[in-house]
């Protein structure tokens, strides 16, 4: 509910000595590297492909969607509709993965007292959202009755027509849900991951040894608070009462702090260093991280992913609304940090940033302020089929001298390592050599580089050679890092032959 309407020149390295430094740092993750940036764009040449590739048969994800469904949300649900089955088309090139796919909105209500437009118990609860709300597209395609969310294992599927229009039957949830959004707690929900067991009618959607990705699309901040929490009360009406008055603004004052201090009450910035009030009243995002994390044994096959409004800039405005108050000014809201010409727009989404942050590597985050939502669909889509898809290596790969790779007797200057999970839950990592060092006669595990196929076309692809069928680990990743060009400014002296 809103109280208005919301990356010099370098010198150029072969870089084998900075493929060793990525690769420390990305062993851990299974979005390493990869994905899209989480800080601003820098415009420097690539160093080194890092990539980690799943390698036993587990082809296996299960997908949250959580759709903010408030009144601010109106305009952008028109364009999700028409956007919602780019993603399905990413992952039916894969070819479809065996997935799990459920839709979940933002409202959980407001605290113990409830909030105009939202109720004191629970909203929707978290509780997967399947209802036929738009006839028009449902008509193509449903979930058979009595489902709860989309699934497709070994291409047995349990809703009718194809997947992409079953998709965006159950994800146009709309814009009449609670405008006190709680992203973060409708997830923790869901899922079970706030210590409560998941809602009945979730059952059967986690799947322990499945990937699990989480996606948020929202234009405002995450403003999830306990159930027992008195924010939202309404007895707070004026900006000098402690909470101010009962719009989205009071999620700010609470949940955000910016050079160490709460935003203000009245105009100001823009602010620097905006992070989420971890001793507020708000759920503090590092206990929502640790809650969505203890989901897996293993948290690395966590993905998470936002399209949402960029944390800054970061300024406050008054909305020009009496406060009936004089002693303060008019009430005050958080000025867009994104917009569009259609009149769409999107809030500074801090905490989620800080959310998306402590995933690392697996986390991907893009703006809700774009023409379509299609490029940051297929975009996520695309990290999730790097895990399970296709092992593409991307870039223009150099030998083990420096130069390009052509493919001959000097091989790819590339290091491979397999992370191996024991029965104990321990990691073993195990450096696997090429099959061309180790002779044709070997029968240890091997990787090859060769020319893209048709899932991996303009690019190389990664394969292996002797791996164990049978092995006793409870699955295999494995990381690749291969040193690639890294070409410096158009017009730099000293320039190679083979840079543009």
């Amino acid at each position: 509910m809103k109280g208005h309407s919301m990356s010099q020149s370098r010198r150029w390295l072969s870089w084998r000595v900075a493929r060793w430094a990525g690769l420390a740092v990305c062993i851990p993750a299974l979005w390493a590297c990869t994905a899209r940036k989480l800080v601003d764009p820098d415009p420097a040449p690539n160093k080194s492909f890092v990539g980690t590739f799943q390698q036993t048969l587990n082809r296996d994800i299960d997908i949250v969607f959580m759709v903010d469904d408030s009144n601010s949300m109106a305009p952008l649900q028109k364009k999700l509709k028409t956007n919602f089955p780019a993603f399905m088309d990413v992952l039916k090139a894969l070819p479809l993965p065996n997935v799990h796919i459920a839709v979940i909105s933002s409202d959980l209500g407001a605290g113990k007292t409830g909030a105009p437009g939202c109720n004191a118990t629970g909203g929707d609860q978290g509780k997967f959202q399947f209802a036929q709300k738009d006839p028009v597209v449902c008509a193509n395609a449903q979930l058979k009755a009595g489902q709860n969310y989309i699934a497709n294992i070994n291409g047995l599927a349990n809703y009718t027509g194809d997947i992409s229009d079953a998709f965006s039957c159950i994800a146009g949830l709309g814009d009449t849900g609670c405008g006190l959004e709680h992203q973060f707690g409708s997830v923790l929900r869901a899922l079970g991951a706030d210590g409560s067991g998941a809602p009945m009618e979730n059952a059967g959607f986690l799947r322990q040894e499945a990937w699990l990705a989480v996606i948020l699309i929202t234009n405002e901040d995450d403003c999830s608070a306990p159930r027992d929490s008195d924010v939202f009360n309404s007895n707070s009406r004026y900006v000098s009462d402690p909470l101010g008055p009962l719009t989205s603004y009071r999620c700010n004052l609470v949940g955000h702090t910016c050079d160490g201090a709460a935003p203000p009450k009245g105009p100001g910035g823009p602010f620097n260093n905006c992070v989420s009030n971890e001793n507020g009243q708000l759920l503090r995002v590092a206990d929502v991280v640790a809650g969505i994390k203890g989901l897996k044994a293993d948290p690395s096959k966590i993905l998470v992913a936002a399209i949402t409004g960029p944390p800054k800039p970061y300024t406050v405005a008054n909305t020009g609304t009496p406060n009936n108050d004089d002693t303060a000014p008019a009430w005050p809201e958080v000025g867009h940090s994104c917009t569009q010409p259609d009149g769409t727009y999107a809030d500074p989404s801090v905490r989620i940033w800080q959310w998306i942050q402590a995933f690392g590597g697996n986390g991907v985050f893009e703006s809700i302020c774009n023409a379509s939502f299609t490029p940051a669909l297929q975009g996520i889509a695309e990290e999730i089929g790097k895990k399970i898809g296709s092992q593409c290596v991307e870039g223009n790969i150099l030998d083990t001298t420096g130069v390009p790779w052509t493919g001959g007797a000097t091989g790819p200057d590339c290091t491979v390592t397999d992370h191996a999970y024991a029965a104990n839950g321990d990691r073993v990592d195990v450096t696997v050599p090429s099959c061309a060092s180790v002779g044709a006669a070997s029968t240890a595990t091997c990787w090859t580089l060769a020319a893209g196929d048709a899932g991996c076309a303009g690019k190389h692809v990664m394969t292996f050679s002797h791996r164990d069928p049978n092995a006793a680990q409870s699955h295999i990743d494995s990381t690749v890092a291969c040193s690639v060009v890294a070409c410096p400014p158009p017009g730099a002296p000293n320039k190679p032959a083979y840079c543009p």
